[in-house]
């Protein structure tokens, strides 16, 4: 009896080493929350993630821009999963259209997340609000706002990169537009805040260059509910035109009350609005506005030699085919082109040596590959980035665009 219990107790204890040895190989894929899931997708070869943190306005009254971008960066991520052989982890955050909120939430992702780039803000104000807190810890930012002044001068904005035309791009759009059809005097109206400032700046500049005269300067709130005392002002001074400098909701507003004041006069608006929550919003009283854009809102309509037809339909369609008809809008776009620009910046940094395990050489090292990005074609434009230059888009970024029939139009 002892010699046959010694025989099982051995089979046994052989069973139960198998049994261990199987489980220590299979563990970490049974494990939720298992180093083998670290970047969502798998691959990487078991290296630690690369973290990109993405600020954006979900909620606020930037939600109209802000959506659109988180929506793309869901859309895509998978796709942006793995970069360079390591896995790559895209953390979205809402900064609700609030600056405090967006420094709060880049702190976080810089301290906490340990992230090596940050793709922030949706807004000209809060991207501004950030750039202390990027340049001090040396993290590459990509911003999603227009304002020029978030990355002007280069030598100040070291970390500071951004994807949506600058103001003054767009103004000299804009300009040359008012000057083919004899339009000489212009009533402004914009933000009072750093979006608002940057187009008023930008316009006083390109303006006085092209013997146009600001007729009337009158700002409002983006919380503002009526703006016709301003309205009436500028209506007085007699103008051949208006340009609006915000963005829905605000916009609309100004646009409304226009219309309720009997003002027949070409308005333009900025770049600001071309999302289709602006068409939504406006109904009949936005018929008939003029506005600098990006092409994709007529992508359709470019001629088949442009660069740019191909990477604006695709994401055209595969926006759309996600999210609904006519939603594809500039402001993903910024975001799509962010997500192109640090793909090709992380590829490049690691090809050159850089380890993502050392973070702060790794961020670095971006920071340099994401300087050198040349002739890289994405939603906003061809990309040519330098120490000099850290918007990097040219005429080429912009077309003008008419609202017509509750949609897009090559504009006149």
């Amino acid at each position: 009896m002892r010699r046959g219990w010694s025989y099982k107790a051995t089979v046994w204890l052989l069973v139960l080493l198998v049994a261990a040895v199987a489980g220590s190989g299979c563990g970490g894929s049974a494990v939720p929350g298992g180093a083998g899931g670290a970047g969502g997708s798998g691959g990487g070869g078991g290296k630690s993630p690369i973290k990109i943190g993405v600020v954006v306005s979900i909620t606020g009254n930037a939600s109209s821009l802000g959506e659109p971008e988180r929506n793309t960066v869901e859309l895509y991520k998978e796709e942006f999963s793995e970069i360079a052989g390591y896995p790559v982890e895209w953390i979205v955050r809402d900064d609700g259209s609030d600056p405090t909120q967006a420094v709060v939430q880049v702190n976080r992702l810089i301290g906490e997340e340990k992230v090596a780039a940050v793709v922030c803000c949706t807004i000209t104000p809060s991207s501004m609000a950030i750039i202390e807190t990027v340049q001090q810890n040396q993290v590459p930012n990509i911003s999603l706002a227009a304002g020029a002044q978030i990355v002007t001068p280069a030598a100040e904005r070291r970390w500071v990169f951004k994807t949506p035309q600058n103001d003054s791009l767009m103004v000299d759009v804009l300009t040359d537009h008012m000057v083919a059809h004899g339009i000489k005097r212009v009533a402004f109206l914009g933000f009072n805040d750093a979006y608002g400032d940057g187009g008023r700046q930008a316009f006083k500049e390109v303006a006085a260059r092209k013997g146009i005269e600001i007729a009337a300067d009158e700002s409002f709130a983006r919380t503002d509910k009526d703006v016709s005392a301003q309205l009436v002002r500028m209506k007085a001074a007699n103008p051949d035109a208006y340009l609006i400098w915000a963005i829905p909701s605000g916009a609309n507003v100004a646009q409304q009350n226009m219309k309720d004041l009997g003002i027949d006069k070409p308005i333009y608006q900025s770049h600001g609005v071309a999302n289709r929550n602006f068409l939504e919003l406006g109904g009949e009283a936005v018929e008939g506005t003029l506005l600098p854009a990006g092409k994709l809102l007529a992508a359709e309509l470019l001629p088949d030699g442009d660069p740019q037809k191909k990477v604006l339909l695709d994401y055209k369609q595969r926006y759309e085919g996600k999210y609904g008809e006519g939603t594809a809008n500039t402001f993903g776009g910024h975001a799509y082109d962010a997500m192109l620009i640090l793909k090709a910046a992380i590829e490049r940094a690691v090809q050159g040596g850089a380890d993502p395990a050392d973070l702060p050489a790794f961020r670095a090292a971006l920071r340099d590959q994401i300087e050198q990005t040349k002739e890289l074609v994405g939603i906003s434009g061809v990309f040519n980035y330098s120490p000099d230059d850290h918007h990097g888009l040219d005429r080429r970024a912009a077309t003008m665009l008419e609202v017509r029939n509750n949609n897009w139009a090559l504009a006149e």
